[in-house]
């Protein structure tokens, strides 16, 4: 069965941030976690992912990630994804803001090969220390 690309569950478990004083003042951060991906076949796959972002301003970033499989399921293999995602952030207050990611990726399956597609999820984070509250969509 053909695996589709479908990030319809993304959950972070662990986010965490590794940041230098001069890429906090240039917008650019540097991120990381567990993401759980479901695919169109029914396969739950899993895998370690690595993000590097830009901030424009406070409510708009653009983010690359990569993502290693470290989970298979009924003989299908994550073997790789790699994203470039719009990010909207909206502040509720200086330790809290919503946000939402849109964007195009590309995951690597064994048995089933390269699949592109639509890729999102939504989430909550502390931007004072870039802590993950909660990650799902």
């Amino acid at each position: 069965m053909k695996l589709k690309l479908a990030l319809a569950a993304a959950s972070m478990l662990v986010a965490p941030a590794f940041m230098s004083a001069q890429a906090q003042t240039s917008g650019v951060y540097v991120s990381g976690g567990y993401t759980h991906f479901d695919g169109d076949g029914g396969a739950e796959l899993g895998g370690i992912t690595g993000r590097v972002g830009v901030n424009f301003g406070q409510n708009f970033a653009v983010e690359g990630e990569g993502t290693l499989g470290v989970k298979d399921d009924g003989g299908t293999e994550l073997d790789s994804e790699l994203g470039v995602f719009a990010v909207g952030k909206l502040p509720i207050n200086p330790s809290f803001e919503l946000l939402g990611r849109v964007g195009v990726s590309r995951i690597e399956t064994t048995p089933y090969g390269d699949h592109d597609g639509l890729a999102y999820g939504a989430g909550a984070v502390n931007p004072a220390d870039y802590d993950l509250i909660g990650l799902a969509m």
